[in-house]
This record gives structure tokens, C-alpha cells and sequence, in this order.
């Protein structure tokens, strides 16, 4: 556990001293975001805020990760490929969205990337994965069904679910980071659980490669909390697709190295209630040209009713810690009696 506390204290000490730095920054060179026109009217004064926040607390896990590792292996010489590979997968995610940052800001403009651009990206990644969790990694190509012993078995039809997971996820993420705070504090209960998850793996279970992959995840939570104290509304500085998919692909990553993918539908609940509004919006919208919400994704559509944004906030983030809870308890349940 002292590894997971380490990588706690170094990503969050990183992340919370150059999250302002990085502010200043952009200030100076007067980068800022764009706001998209069709959105919450209230939203156009965040136009001009810093951006790609993201930027700063990928790179603060990143470092958290290496020293807590270095210094582990300096003490038993003991490493894993899963831990690497988990960091990989949040860095590779967090270009994608650098990308689409930059070419936002290049062009001031709300559109970075065109959509079928941004999925081309994530299959390069999901190939990437499928290719390395399976000739390296080996990994397993089951699906555990939660509250009992059922597994079932795939073959290579599992990779589908892996794509399913990588390209849902992110994107969930990146749809919820629509208010300030919103997106890095879900995360970060999301990834508080993984990281539970992933220490009593290693401690209990005795999966060898847990502990790495809990170090991945808290050190990756603790950065985003680092980050929330400049992000909470009214936000100094906004994290960008950089941020938010970069938190979607360890995400989806750790869940899956795992074993844990049913239980990221409920553990990231708040996630996947975001991303079902836009898809009953749509949906709905193209079979009877009518709106289930005042507009999608579904805070949005709590701001049109009225609730300050930061009432929207907290309340999303108990919501998420409920979902949280629940998923850890069911995955808790195997332990007791």
C-alpha cells in the first residue's frame, strides 16, 4: 500500500504546483478555449479560459509512475509489462486529444478533429492494445460475470469487446467533461476504485502485476485532484480532450487488465448515464424530430432547468460515487464469508 500512498502524494504534489504554472503560461500567450455557440448560453464567458489542462496532470502521473517504480525495483527488482502498458494507454489516448486541442486553438474553433478522425485515432490504439495485451501480456480472453463464479469464454471474438470498451469509454469521458470539475472529479472516484480494486488483487489474490496498475491509477487520481483545485467552477483552466481522454483510456485500460469489465458499466455509471442521454437524444430526435432533454449530454440539461452549475456538479459527483460504490461492493462480495 505504501507504493500506492507514494505515487498519491507525488502525482497530486506535481499536478497541484503546475497546474498554475501552466496557466500563467497560456495567459501570457493568450491561448485559450473556444465555446461552442449552440451551447449553454452561461458557458460563452468561459471563452478565453486556459486549456489542455490535461497536459499537465498526464505528465504528472507519468513522473509519479516512473519514480514509485524505480525506486521499487531498486528495493526487490521486481516490475511489471501490465503497469507500463495501462500508463501507455493513458498517454497515447491523452495525444489523440492533444491533437484535437491544438488544431481547436490553431483554428479557433470549438471542432478540432473531425469524428471520424478522433475514431481512426482510437482504433490505432485499439489495435495497438489487442497486439500487446495478447503477445505480450497474454492476457485472458474470458468475461467474469459479477456476483458469481461464471466465466465465459471468447477467444478472439473478446478483442470486439475490447474495442467496445476503449472507443465507449473514452468518449463517455469526453462527453461528461461539460462542466467545470465534472469530469476530473468522476474520475477520479472511478479511478479511486480501480485502484481498491487493483491492491486487493495484488494483496489478496496475489496477481503480481496489481500493485503496478493500482500505483497507474492512484497516481493518475491524485494528479486529477491536484488539477480539480484550479478546475472547480468557476474554472481557471479547462483540461480539454486532452485530459478527458486520456482519463477515458486508463479507464477502460485498467479495467479490462483487471478483469473487470462488467463491473466498469456500473463503477463508472455516472459515464455511461452520460453517454445513453446522447444516444436516446439522438435516437429519438432522428425517429420523431422531438427532444428527450432540453439538450444532451444530460447536465446540460440540468443547467436548462435551472440548477447552478456547481449544484449540477456535486450532485453528478454523488451520483458517481454511488454508482462506485455499488461496483466495488459487488466486486467486494467474493472476499467475505
Amino acid at each position: 500500500m505504501n507504493w500506492i500512498f507514494s505515487s498519491i502524494i507525488i502525482g497530486g504534489v506535481i499536478s497541484l504546483l503546475l497546474t498554475p504554472l501552466f496557466v500563467r503560461f497560456q495567459k501570457q500567450v493568450h491561448i485559450g478555449v473556444s465555446i461552442r455557440a449552440d451551447g449553454p448560453q452561461s458557458h460563452l464567458l468561459k471563452s478565453g479560459t486556459p486549456t489542455m489542462g490535461g497536459v499537465v496532470f498526464v505528465f504528472a502521473s507519468v513522473v509519479s509512475y516512473i519514480i514509485v517504480n524505480l525506486i521499487k525495483f531498486y528495493r526487490h527488482e521486481v516490475y511489471s509489462l501490465e503497469g507500463i502498458f495501462v500508463l501507455s494507454i493513458l498517454v497515447l489516448c491523452s495525444i489523440v486529444g492533444f491533437i484535437d486541442d491544438y488544431i481547436s486553438l490553431r483554428k479557433k474553433r470549438s471542432l478540432g478533429l473531425r469524428g471520424w478522425m478522433k475514431i481512426f485515432l482510437l482504433g490505432i490504439i485499439c489495435v495497438y492494445f489487442i497486439l500487446f495485451s495478447k503477445y505480450m501480456l497474454h492476457l485472458q480472453t474470458y468475461i467474469s460475470m459479477p456476483l458469481s463464479n461464471i466465466k465465459f469464454e471468447m477467444g478472439d471474438w473478446y478483442y470486439i469487446i475490447v474495442i467496445l470498451i476503449i472507443m465507449s469509454t473514452t468518449n463517455a469521458v469526453n462527453l461528461t467533461d461539460g462542466l467545470d470539475g465534472l469530469a476530473a472529479g468522476s474520475a477520479s472516484i472511478v479511478l479511486a476504485v480501480f485502484s481498491f480494486i487493483a491492491f486487493l488483487e495484488w494483496s489478496v489474490l496475489d496477481i503480481s502485476y496489481g500493485i503496478d496498475v493500482g500505483v497507474a491509477c492512484a497516481g493518475t487520481l491524485a494528479a486529477a485532484v491536484g488539477f480539480l483545485w484550479w478546475n472547480t467552477a468557476p474554472a481557471e483552466i479547462i483540461m480539454g480532450d486532452t485530459g478527458s481522454f486520456g482519463l477515458g483510456g486508463l479507464i477502460a485500460a485498467a479495467a479490462i487488465i483487471l478483469k473487470q469489465e462488467m463491473l466498469l458499466v456500473i463503477i463508472g455509471g455516472l459515464f455511461v448515464m452520460e453517454a445513453l442521454s446522447v444516444v436516446i437524444q439522438v435516437f429519438w430526435f432522428k425517429i420523431r424530430r422531438k427532444r428527450v432533454f432540453k439538450m444532451a449530454p444530460i447536465h446540460h440539461h440540468f443547467e436548462l432547468l435551472g440548477w447552478p452549475e456547481i449544484k449540477v456538479m456535486i450532485r453528478f459527483w454523488l451520483i458517481c460515487g454511488i454508482f462506485a460504490c455499488l461496483g466495488f461492493f459487488i466486486y467486494y462480495i467474493k472476499f467475505i464469508g
